[in-house]
C-alpha cells in the first residue's frame, strides 16, 4: 500500500453488537476490545443518519484517535431500497436518484465536518455504490444515470478520495444486488479522479466462482483506476447463505478459531488476489466480516475480525517474499 498507509481498513460494524442490538454496554467492550487487535489502520463505516447507531461522538470517543475511516454509502442504499426500488446514483427514476444525490450531499457534508473536527484527513475515501433502478434492463440507460449522478457529486468539494465500490451485476442471473457491470462504470470514471475498489465477495457473487474477483481486479488496474480492495467472504452453502452478500469470515486456516468453514475466502486466495495485482499502488486494502450469532459474545464478535487481520497479513506477506 500506498507510503504511511500500513494496517488494514475493518469493516467492523457487521460484527458489533449494535448491529444486533445487543445494547451500549457491549457495544463499548467491543470497540474497546477491538482498539487492541494490532494491524487496524482505521475503519469502513457505513453512514446513515450518523456514522455509527449512537451518534458520531460515541464512535470518535470510542475508537483510536488515530484510526482512520473509509465511509461506504451501501447501507443506507440497501435500507432505502428495501421500500423504494428507485433510489440510486444509476437510477432512471429521476426524483429518486435525485434523492439519493441529496444523500450523499448529506455525508460529504459529515466528512467535511469530520475532517474539520480532527483537522486532518480523518476521513480518507468514500465508497459510492451505482445502484440503477430495480428491474431496469437498459444497462446503457442506467450507466448515463450514474455519470449525470457523478458529475453532481464531482462538483462539490471533496476533503477524501472517491472510490466506485463494485457489486454484483444487473447483466448477471440471480444477481443479489444487481448494480452496475463494471465496464460501465469504468466507462463513467475514465476522466474523473474517481478509482475503484474490487469486493472480493461481490465478484465472486457475480461469477458464482473465485476467479472473477482477480479478474475485476486486473481489468480496474489495465484501466488505471484500482484505487482499493476489500475482502469479505461468500459460501455456497451454509448458514451464511448461498452465494449471498453477507460477509462470510475467512474459512478455517492454521490458528483459527473463529472462521466459517463453508466459506471460499481462503487465505490462499487472498494471497493470489494479491499476487496478481499491485498492493503497494492502493490507496487501502481491508476486510469486512459478520458475525452470523445475534448472541455472540464480545469475544467471538472480536476474534472473527482479528483472525480476519491475521489471515490478511499472511496473505499479503505471503506475495513480499
Amino acid at each position: 500500500m500506498k507510503e504511511n498507509n500500513a494496517g488494514f481498513i475493518i469493516g467492523a460494524y457487521p460484527c458489533a453488537p449494535s448491529f444486533h442490538q445487543q445494547g451500549e454496554e457491549q457495544e463499548t467492550l467491543f470497540w474497546r476490545t477491538l482498539a487492541d487487535v494490532p494491524g487496524i489502520r482505521g475503519l469502513e463505516q457505513p453512514c446513515l443518519e450518523n456514522l455509527h447507531p449512537y451518534g458520531d461522538e460515541y464512535l470518535f470517543k470510542h475508537t483510536p484517535d488515530d484510526w482512520q475511516i473509509v465511509v461506504t454509502a451501501i447501507m443506507e442504499t440497501m435500507r432505502r431500497r428495501g421500500t423504494n426500488g428507485g433510489f440510486g446514483l444509476a437510477s432512471s427514476d429521476e426524483a429518486q436518484r435525485k434523492s439519493c444525490v441529496d444523500y450523499y450531499r448529506h455525508i460529504w457534508e459529515k466528512i467535511n465536518r469530520t475532517n474539520d473536527r480532527f483537522g486532518k484527513q480523518k476521513v480518507i475515501a468514500l465508497e459510492l455504490q451505482a445502484a440503477p433502478l430495480v428491474g431496469e434492463t437498459d444497462v446503457s440507460s442506467m450507466a448515463e444515470c450514474f455519470a449525470r449522478s457523478l458529475a453532481e457529486l464531482q462538483s462539490w468539494d471533496w476533503s477524501c478520495e472517491l472510490v466506485v465500490e463494485h457489486c454484483d451485476a444487473m447483466t448477471q442471473p440471480a444477481a443479489r444486488k444487481g448494480f452496475l457491470p463494471l465496464e460501465e462504470e469504468l466507462k463513467a470514471i475514465t476522466d474523473r479522479n474517481v478509482g475503484m475498489c474490487i469486493n472480493w465477495a461481490r465478484s465472486a457473487i457475480e461469477g458464482r466462482n473465485t476467479t472473477l474477483p482477480l479478474a475485476h481486479a486486473k481489468q480496474c488496474q489495465q484501466a488505471g483506476k484500482l484505487s482499493a480492495l476489500m475482502f469479505s467472504g461468500t459460501a455456497p452453502h451454509g448458514e451464511y447463505g448461498e452465494w449471498q452478500d453477507s460477509h462470510a469470515p475467512f474459512a478455517p486456516f492454521t490458528g483459527s478459531e473463529a472462521g466459517c468453514i463453508d466459506s471460499l475466502l481462503t487465505v490462499e486466495r487472498a494471497r493470489d488476489m494479491l499476487k496478481g495485482i499491485s498492493p503497494a499502488s492502493l490507496s487501502f486494502i481491508g476486510i469486512k466480516l459478520l458475525e452470523i450469532n445475534p448472541m455472540a459474545s464480545v469475544e467471538h464478535r472480536v476474534a472473527i475480525l482479528k483472525e480476519g487481520v491475521a489471515a490478511l497479513r499472511s496473505a499479503l506477506n505471503s506475495t513480499l517474499t
